[in-house]
């Protein structure tokens, strides 16, 4: 996958998933704004693609997910959202992250 088809999907509103080694080849292509230690499930970072903003997620050790943001209010909230429910994960209340879903 290029960073053009991330591009494409993104602008279309969808999430992205792929691998965490196609996500290592294109991550110098893109600026990382903001990196959030989950503690959990890697960092979530907030890149810009080329003028659009979007949210990196790791659902395992071997995935990633890329999800457009509409700016960085929803940024924001995407990334407090998150750390609560990996709290309540730590916590042992069988949270599961929707990383394909909604937000």
């Amino acid at each position: 996958m290029t960073l053009q088809d991330i591009l494409e999907k993104v602008r279309a509103g969808g999430i992205v998933p792929l691998s965490a080694e196609a996500w290592d080849g294109l991550s110098e292509e893109v600026e990382i704004l903001e990196r959030h230690p989950t503690q959990l499930a890697g960092d979530i970072l907030i890149v810009r693609l080329e003028g659009d903003l979007a949210a990196v997620e790791s659902p395992s050790r071997d995935a990633r997910v890329v999800r457009p943001l509409a700016g960085l209010s929803e940024a924001r909230a995407l990334v407090a959202k998150r750390m609560e429910e990996y709290e309540r994960m730590w916590d042992g209340c069988g949270v599961k992250v929707d990383y394909l879903g909604g937000s």
